[in-house]
């Protein structure tokens, strides 16, 4: 058997719901381990991580029949799971979130040994805002195009570039 392009599979997933969820697992289910780190390293938490992905996965396929072709069927999965990290946030009331770039100001790496070079910019993810951290996430870690993140940040895509440049530099910085 032939294997099926995405939007092959999209079209044949929209024609069986609600009754077939079959060929849904099938799209679905190569995106779950990105999905499932994507959301685990924006909420820094796990348990979070799987509820938003259970909550992605309920959304996607409650509004597949009406799905269009705008964009990739993985940005628009990650678009909603974007949203339900945010959802997820709000629902945590982290107020704390910061809006300007005090925080950059604080952060010290406390380990010049770069042996270990994933561990320390792992550590240092972990201090970027939530925005910042999102844009490195969705270009690195789902390998989606700036546009793409652009649309799912609801940002110009000047804005995502210049977020992207911006945190490069902070990290080259810190690794000097």
């Amino acid at each position: 058997m032939n294997t099926l392009t995405e939007r092959q599979l999209v079209a044949l997933v929209q024609e069986s719901l609600p009754y077939d969820t079959r060929l849904f697992q099938q799209l679905i289910t190569p995106y779950l381990p990105v999905l499932k780190g994507y959301c685990a390293k924006l909420l820094n938490n796990l348990s979070d991580a799987e509820d938003v992905v259970q909550e992605t996965i309920i959304k996607a396929l409650t509004h597949l029949k009406i799905f269009k072709w705008v964009g990739s069927f993985k940005a628009w999965l990650f678009k909603i799971a974007h949203n339900e990290c945010i959802n997820k946030i709000r629902d945590r009331r982290w107020d704390a979130m910061i809006n300007d770039d005090e925080y950059l100001d604080n952060l010290i790496v406390e380990n010049n040994d770069y042996q270990d070079l994933p561990s320390v910019l792992s550590a240092l993810m972990k201090n970027l805002s939530f925005e910042d951290r999102n844009i490195m996430l969705l270009r690195y870690r789902t390998e989606l195009e700036f546009q793409e993140i652009a649309d799912i940040c609801n940002l110009k895509l000047s804005a995502i570039k210049m977020r992207h440049k911006r945190v490069i530099e902070f990290l080259q910085g810190r690794l000097e």
